[in-house]
């Protein structure tokens, strides 16, 4: 009869969780910029009250704008990867991310 060990368990989630970060990260990036994106233009689209008209709606107007400008950096910082792999600055960003791969493994060694 085998034991269950929770250490394990854990151990092997954390492993799949690393493995899979950076794909978390993106739809989950991307799903929260459409979901302020559609919050900014639900609340774009509120009924205004009728006391100080053009006050409300300038508030809700700035609301709105806030929101989905939010929403598009959001998605844009999820898909920085690909909207900088299409661009010149292709080559730096790779080079950049294996000198700082390189530096993040000297330093777990230092700390062991």
């Amino acid at each position: 009869m085998k034991k269950n060990i929770p250490g394990i368990e854990f151990k092997k989630t954390r492993r799949i969780l690393d493995d899979k970060k950076n794909d978390i990260m993106l739809y989950g990036g991307v799903f929260i910029g459409i979901l302020l994106l559609i919050s900014g233009i639900l609340h774009l689209n509120a009924p205004v009250k009728k006391v100080a008209d053009n006050v409300i709606f300038g508030e809700q107007a700035i609301m709105a704008t806030f929101l989905m400008i939010l929403g598009i950096l959001v998605i844009v910082a999820a898909l920085k990867e690909k909207i900088i792999s299409k661009t010149p600055l292709a080559n730096i960003y790779t080079e950049i991310k294996a000198v700082e791969n390189e530096k993040d493994k000297k330093d777990k060694k230092n700390k062991h």
